[in-house]
């Protein structure tokens, strides 16, 4: 399916630059046609003048020859006449009737005759007139007659001896005209109309019913070359004028058939945008799917290669704590067995410390891989730091390896938490040693940066780069960028890929960052940039710490174990002690017990958290020193910044002790502060040796 899937995204996407291609070059086609047909409108209405004028000036090179000619001598017979006349309207059917006038206009010869109430005088005498002022041919207006019906007349003078004696006129009914537009193939759709000098309609479509009118009363001009005929018709037209005459044709085509094309583009253009819109869902539908595909395939695999991955990591802790807990069991079992053996008694209770000490460690180094936040991060001398952890750095490599440590004197201190520090050392020494099978050397350097963005953008002010680099086969520029994502590992055996991600996530928690540089087959270098340390932590001496101790504290836990180990802790260091199984039974003695001047209490209890519980005693009771203790908290491993101190389970007495010595100089006001919960006020109170008080 997924491969459907593909296969239809591809040819969607393919056809997309089609089609818009193909709409665009369509409406460039329609427009190409559309220019195309306004040309051939134009080439119309020339071809349309030119045959009129070649008609007319045919006429008139006719009338001329017969004028010329002896057989209109003046005077002229009436037979003879007669007789020439049949013969030019058998040449011209259309010629309505030929005359001879003489220069006053009167009308002295006509074929066929006129009829006895028919007027005598020339009724176009603009046209008579100018022939007589000219001398030259001229075809006259448009004029109606005593009937009604139309015409004009083609006028040659007749010449004697140099002088204009006389005229003849050839009158055409404006039916002839329109016969020869039709005669050029006009097609029927198509209108026209010829116009004179005065603006007369001579014939146009629908001719004779036309000729005589005003040209407005046929169309009316609209815009350019848009004209509105009298029956409602709008015409796109284009007009041509005839040499050698003031008239003028206009040839034209309904707008419908005219925007027929512009019309076919338009619904081209939407059904081309509606199909790119479809197709354009479809494939983003099938993108979106693709990738969700492809997102739950990658997310699938990833969550597999964590499961994998911590796996591994929780085997490994499992069987270190197997260990640890043999040592346990045997220490105990020992001590049970030979309680009188002091010698044996004190060497299974070394062990049982050591491995109290390497449990710790296994705990810290686990939670490192989760930490965001810089907690327990304290000012650190380096170059002490690396020579006392120097043999476990060592412990992280083979016999097969060399190290070299070069850490000057002069190196600044640095604000880290100590044992992200170690574990970000031992997974670089670790990765190292796993890159030179073969052997190799390392070097563990550090120098001081006064500017980080020398050293990497990410990185302001001054810093410290603490660089080890290696000997190993190197890391392919492919795989460089991205050594530091989770569960990412270019490891031959599959490695789970955490120790580069932890390294990461110690340096921005520190407030520094990491950057990596490598040459295949010759070695990797990875530079830790870690923010110098402005101050120096608070040192207490053993007899301030006596003087700063509580005489009444209040221990709160809801696991009986841990309450009760932490009572031992301060028992016979601390004059009175109360305890509580609950953030309410808490809140309870605090309010009976008024001599109560600190608290120890856990993080992570039901109902109340320790956090809401030093929140709400806060703010009542701001004179309580209070401090903290949990083995974890997913606010705390989030990055929130409490004011109180905080201890990490399992601690030392000594711990505990220095702790609530610090939290009597620390003491926030919090009288303003609301609580996260509310908060009861019942409970029971308990005596050091356990029982209710």
């Amino acid at each position: 399916m997924s491969n459907a899937r593909l296969a239809l995204l591809l040819l969607g996407a393919s056809l997309l630059p089609v089609l818009v291609l193909a709409s665009v070059m369509g409406w460039y086609f329609i427009g190409e046609q559309q220019r195309g047909l306004d040309a051939d409108i134009r080439d119309r209405a020339l071809i349309l003048a030119n045959a009129l004028q070649r008609e007319l000036a045919t006429q008139v090179q006719l009338l001329s020859v017969v004028a010329d000619s002896p057989r209109l001598d003046l005077p002229v017979s009436r037979t003879s006449f007669a007789e020439t006349a049949r013969r030019l309207k058998d040449q011209i059917p259309e010629w309505q009737q030929i005359r001879v006038s003489n220069t006053d206009g009167d009308v002295e010869l006509s074929f066929p005759p006129l009829s006895v109430s028919a007027p005598r005088k020339v009724i176009d005498t603009e046209s008579h007139d100018r022939l007589l002022r000219t001398g030259a041919p001229v075809v006259g207006d448009i004029v109606a007659g005593p009937q009604g019906s139309t015409a004009f007349a083609v006028r040659v003078p007749i010449r004697r001896n140099g002088r204009v004696k006389a005229v003849l006129s050839a009158v055409n009914h404006p039916d002839a005209i329109a016969q020869i537009i039709r005669q050029t193939g006009l097609p029927k759709e198509w209108t026209f109309w010829i116009v004179d000098s005065k603006d007369r309609i001579v014939t146009a479509t629908g001719s004779p019913n036309f000729s005589g009118m005003a040209s407005t009363s046929f169309a009316q001009a609209q815009k350019d070359s848009l004209f509105l005929l009298s029956d409602g018709t709008t015409l796109q037209t284009a007009e041509a004028e005839i040499d050698g005459l003031s008239w003028r044709i206009r040839v034209g085509l309904s707008s419908s058939q005219y925007d027929r094309l512009a019309r076919q583009a338009t619904i081209l253009m939407i059904a081309a945008s509606l199909v790119t819109i479809v197709l354009s869902t479809i494939v983003a539908m099938l993108f979106y799917r693709e990738l969700r595909a492809r997102t739950t395939q990658r997310e699938s695999l990833a969550n597999w290669q964590r499961m994998d991955a911590l796996g591994k990591l929780t085997g490994q802790a499992a069987h270190d704590f197997n260990n640890l807990l043999m040592v346990f069991q045997s220490g105990v079992e020992g001590i049970e067995r030979r309680r009188n053996d002091d010698e044996r008694v004190s060497l299974l209770l070394n062990h049982m410390r050591d491995g109290l000490v390497k449990g710790k460690s296994i705990t810290r180094r686990l939670l490192s891989f989760a930490r965001r936040s810089n907690r327990g991060a304290e000012s650190l001398n380096l170059e002490t730091k690396i020579k006392e952890i120097s043999p476990l750095l060592k412990q992280a490599l083979n016999d097969s390896v060399t190290i070299d440590i070069n850490v000057p004197a002069e190196t600044w201190p640095i604000h880290v938490d100590p044992v992200g520090l170690e574990i970000a050392l031992i997974n670089l020494l670790t990765n190292a040693r796993e890159a030179m099978s073969l052997g190799g050397s390392v070097s563990i350097s550090a120098r001081n940066v006064t500017d980080g963005t020398v050293e990497d953008r990410r990185a302001k002010g001054q810093m410290v780069a603490l660089t080890v680099a290696d000997t190993g086969k190197g890391v392919a520029p492919a795989d460089l960028d991205r050594i530091f994502e989770p569960f990412y590992s270019t490891k031959d055996d599959g490695g789970p890929g955490l120790g580069l991600t932890q390294v990461l996530g110690f340096a921005e928690a520190s407030g520094g960052t990491v950057r990596a540089t490598s040459l295949l087959g010759h070695g990797t270098a990875i530079t830790i940039l870690l923010p110098r340390s402005g101050t120096k932590g608070p040192t207490i001496t053993e007899d301030a710490m006596k003087l700063r101790l509580p005489a009444c504290v209040l221990i709160v836990d809801d696991t009986p174990s841990s309450l009760e180990s932490a009572r031992v802790a301060l028992e016979g260091k601390i004059s009175s002690i109360h305890l509580a199984e609950t953030g309410l039974e808490a809140l309870a003695i605090a309010e009976k017990y008024h001599e109560i001047d600190a608290i120890v209490s856990d993080v992570m209890m039901p109902g109340m958290s320790g956090i809401e519980l030093a929140e709400t005693l806060a703010k009542s009771r701001p004179d309580l020193s209070i401090v903290l203790m949990t083995g974890y908290s997913d606010r705390l491993e989030a990055g929130a910044r409490l004011p109180w101190p905080v201890l990490m389970k399992p601690f030392a007495q000594k711990d505990l002790l220095d702790a609530l010595a610090m939290s009597v100089s620390s003491k926030p006001d919090y009288r303003n502060v609301v609580p996260l919960g509310n908060a009861g006020r019942s409970g029971k109170s308990r005596s050091p040796d356990g029982g209710n008080s």
